[in-house]
This record gives C-alpha cells, sequence and structure tokens, in this order.
C-alpha cells in the first residue's frame, strides 16, 4: 500500500494544517450538511475532472461516507505520485467517535 491509513480517533490532529489539504469525496448534499473542518468538496465520482487539479506538495487526505471511496481515491492517486491518506470509516466512524 503506498498511502496512509487515519484512523479516527487520530483525525482532528490533521486539520488545519498547512501541509494538508481535506477532501470530502461525498457528493455537495452530504457536504452541505455536515463536513469536517477544513474539507473541500470533490465528489469520487467526478474525480477525473478534479484530479489534476489537487495540490502537488503536502498531504492529501481522503474521507467519503463509510471509508470504501477514500481508499479507491487514495489507491488511483497515490499511482500518480501524490502524497495521499485515507480516513478508515469515513465520516461516520469520525462522527462516532468525536463530537463538534
Amino acid at each position: 500500500m503506498d498511502f496512509e491509513l487515519i484512523k479516527c480517533k487520530d483525525a482532528p490532529s490533521y486539520f488545519n494544517r498547512r501541509d494538508t489539504f481535506v477532501v470530502d469525496l461525498r457528493q455537495p448534499e452530504q457536504y452541505r450538511e455536515y463536513h469536517l473542518p477544513g474539507a473541500h468538496n470533490f465528489p469520487y465520482e467526478n474525480l477525473a475532472e478534479w484530479e489534476n487539479r489537487l495540490p502537488g506538495r503536502g498531504l492529501i487526505i481522503f474521507y467519503c461516507e463509510h471509508g470504501n471511496l477514500s481508499l479507491m481515491a487514495a489507491k488511483r492517486l497515490s499511482r500518480k505520485g501524490y502524497r495521499v491518506a485515507a480516513l478508515i470509516g469515513g465520516v461516520e466512524c469520525f462522527l462516532s467517535v468525536h463530537t463538534f
């Protein structure tokens, strides 16, 4: 595996860091309802349209609802040379561990 896996309990330590770009892969409606701090909404279904607009430096963290799409995105983009990570369990896991 050429990418990092981030546990739900450790996720807040990555938010709002200069060297981290957080990507919410869910639909815009889901993003508007709730998203992790500092996250940018790039829906997974449009990955081919936005993948070349990602920052070339720093860590890119992907998350989705349950974690499956973030794993697929991380795998694909790590092959393209990006430094990436996926949030294990997605928003569902995150919300079960953290409250805001």
